[in-house]
């Protein structure tokens, strides 16, 4: 295993002056769709009421800005699956009767329109694969043989599948599954646990970034869970790592005292954004956002330094330009969703913010002040549009609920390649299918409209079996520490709290609750077969 130590760190004012890696781009909000709770006069779009969000999740988006996210509560009593793109789209799959504690990963999504999400608790587990041209049809994929769940799962261009794995009562491992021509995977692991192999160096794994060209980021505790000695890897394949960075505990030099533990973003050309600690002299810990460029660490933001007060525990996105998406609050204690090039950063949408919606305008806002108005983690493509999803009430009234919308922010850049910068990501532009908002392909009803209500089953850090965060305001705690031993549940996620959305009366609360406390998700082994919905 090759271990590159880093030649640089750069560090807030210590940054050297040099070209921004990408440009910022200006924003234009477009909503997808408005979930809501069923009875609310508000309604939803492009769903039916009563379909909800879980508390802690993303929404991949492709070049071509198709988009697709999970619901974990509809009318059916089933999970379910959203699909869409230029905002027009609907429920396109609802899970089969797999029984009441069935839970659901985020989607992973390619251009090709494939979609891929792992599925537990159930009595068909595994990864659920299908196409938004034809979702009826579905193979159900279990590999590596022993596997009870699959965290962390992602769907690349190349159709290669990556995530950590966990073998009950054994331990974890990165795996990537390789199509092969004909039909199925074949499996690779790129790191074990020692659990599953003694001669690992590795005693813990948390959960991974993926990109298109198969590699893995992750961080790996080196010792017990919990001591600190920890490090950050890019594997191309189990004999072929590159260490990115260390814990102090590893090399007394790195700025990096510990690894949150939620997963770093890597880019196809290999830059990593990872959030951690700093912690200086004074013994002070500061929550931090880095990126590793290729050849030095750098801070794009830090608790109490240019213009952010606090950075949210909630994994970060990159694309091959370097731009990198974040959550964190502003000097004003205002949420915000942000983009920064290395150099620079800027607001994509702020907490207040009156934007467009299917009502008209609408404000990011909640009825209760404390609430999150973001839920989940942004996502980023290679153009820099952004997907979010925020609470949103009339511009005069955050007292009167209009659910919780899934927008796309389109970047005013053009699409890598594209000398003309065409903006209206309309058409499929890689023949992938498109969205016609029509009924449900699996005889289900319309799309959602829902919010963040059953308290978060599923991991924000990108694991189906990781504990939620419910769309907490993950800055209350100061240290992000990844060495707890219990999973990778960031301190933040501990904590109880809004949802991103607007919260319906306690009496209307109640059932969607109950319905909605449930946890954990995964899945895999060998084989592939269909599955009937």
């Amino acid at each position: 295993m090759r271990s590159l130590l880093i030649p640089t760190v750069l560090l807030g004012g210590a940054l050297a002056a040099r070209p921004a890696l990408a440009e910022l781009p200006d924003y234009t909000l477009q909503i997808q769709a408005r979930i809501n709770l069923a009875g609310n006069p508000s309604g939803a779009y492009n769903l039916e009421p009563g379909n909800l969000l879980p508390g802690s999740y993303h929404v991949p988006l492709t070049l071509d800005r198709q988009l697709a996210f999970r619901l974990s509560i509809t009318p059916e009593g089933r999970r379910a699956l959203w699909w869409g793109q230029n905002g027009v789209g609907s429920r396109i799959y609802l899970l089969p009767e797999l029984g009441e504690d069935t839970l659901s990963s985020d989607p992973g999504l390619n251009a090709k329109g494939d979609l891929a999400f792992a599925v537990t608790y159930s009595s068909s587990n595994g990864i659920y694969l299908l196409n938004a041209s034809d979702p009826s049809r579905v193979t159900l994929v279990r590999d590596p043989i022993g596997a009870n769940s699959w965290d962390a799962l992602d769907l690349n261009e190349a159709g290669q599948l990556g995530f950590r794995v966990s073998f009950s009562g054994v331990g974890r491992a990165y795996v990537r599954l390789n199509p092969v021509v004909g039909g199925g995977f074949t499996t690779e692991y790129l790191a074990k646990e020692q659990g599953v192999d003694p001669a690992s160096p590795f005693f813990y794994l948390y959960s991974p970034g993926f990109n298109d060209q198969g590699q893995v980021a992750g961080v790996a505790d080196r010792l017990s869970a919990g001591s600190g000695v920890q490090e950050l890897r890019v594997w191309t394949s189990e004999a072929n790592s590159q260490r990115i960075a260390a814990s102090v505990a590893v090399d007394p030099a790195s700025p990096v005292y510990r690894f949150a533990s939620v997963q770093p973003a890597l880019s196809n050309t290999g830059k990593v954004a990872f959030l951690g600690t700093y912690r200086d002299p004074e013994g002070r810990n500061f929550t931090t956002l880095w990126l590793w460029d290729g050849t030095a660490l750098k801070v794009l933001a830090q608790n109490g330094k240019d213009g952010i007060k606090e950075v949210e525990f909630f994994p970060p996105d990159i694309n091959d330009q370097g731009l990198v998406v974040f959550r964190a609050f502003d000097s004003a204690g205002m949420r915000a969703v942000w983009v920064s090039d290395g150099e620079a950063k800027k607001r994509v949408v702020s907490e207040h913010d009156i934007i467009p919606s299917d009502l008209g305008e609408a404000r990011v806002d909640q009825e209760t002040a404390t609430s999150p108005v973001f839920g989940g983690s942004p996502k980023l493509n290679a153009r820099g549009d952004v997907t979010f999803v925020a609470g949103l009430a009339p511009p005069d009234n955050n007292q009167e609920e209009w659910g919780s919308g899934i927008y796309v922010a389109q970047s005013s850049l053009p699409p890598p390649g594209s000398p003309d910068g065409g903006t209206d990501g309309g058409t499929d532009a890689d023949g992938g299918p498109a969205p016609d908002g029509g009924p449900d392909a699996d005889g289900g009803p319309g799309p959602d409209g829902g919010t963040d209500l059953d308290g978060g089953e599923e991991g924000d850090d990108g694991g189906p079996s990781e504990p939620p965060d419910a769309g907490t305001d993950g800055g209350s705690v100061p240290t992000p520490d990844a060495g707890n031993g219990e999973g990778d549940l960031p301190e933040s996620e501990l904590a109880t709290g809004g949802c991103g959305c607007q919260s319906g009366s306690a009496a209307s609360l109640g059932l969607w609750m109950v319905l909605g406390m449930t946890h954990l998700l995964g899945v895999r082994r060998r084989r592939s077969r269909p599955v009937r919905p």
